[in-house]
């Protein structure tokens, strides 16, 4: 924008070092057209002088120089403004690079902590299976011997009645549990 107000007293001080002929031809109503003004240029019906022409051209190329420096400033205004706002951005990538890479690294020592977890914790639903595994065991030998023992009893018990006489009811001779077929003939003696 300073630049621009620069430019504009450039123009303002070629039209204030115009020739006096200049000033006079404007003055007189010569029909020039004034600096910045080309709607009467190519209509007037007069014939155009050489120091007209020259004038003309002169501030034709001025004000050409003007619009040209101020497309320069604008455009330059707009790539720093671009190069600013992209600085930004980079800066923000950069912030968010740094936080993924964070966020990252936290991820991976979670999940080393998860996974040495998850070991030790195999490791004890392993040990906690072999300890019910031997329990078991043990109780299913205890289990054998003092079914062996009682059944030896058992039958040491069977044996001592058996020689002890027992099994027969005294004078009659038979066993407590007559066989089916002695049950019949005694339904029949009746």
């Amino acid at each position: 924008m300073k630049d621009q107000q620069t430019n504009n007293i450039g123009t303002q001080e070629e039209v204030n070092n115009a020739t006096p002929w200049q000033e006079n031809a404007q003055q007189d109503g010569n029909n020039m057209p004034s600096p910045g003004k080309n709607e009467s240029v190519g209509t007037n019906d007069k014939p155009l002088t050489t120091e007209g022409f020259h004038t003309l051209l002169k501030f034709n190329t001025i004000e050409l120089s003007d619009a040209r420096t101020a497309y320069a400033t604008e455009i330059s205004d707009l790539k720093q403004e671009y190069d600013d706002t992209l600085t930004e951005i980079l800066e923000k990538e950069q912030l968010a690079n740094l936080e993924l890479r964070a966020a990252r690294e936290e991820f991976e020592i979670a999940k080393e902590k998860y996974e040495q977890t998850l070991r030790e914790l195999k490791k004890e639903r392993n040990e906690a299976g072999r300890k019910q595994n031997v329990g078991k065991a043990e109780a299913k030998n205890r289990w054998t011997s003092a079914n062996e023992e009682i059944q030896a009893k058992r039958h040491d018990i069977f044996e001592w009645y058996r020689n002890s006489g027992g099994g027969t009811h005294g004078s009659r001779g038979r066993a407590p549990a007559p066989r089916l077929d002695q049950r019949e003939e005694r339904r029949n003696e009746r």
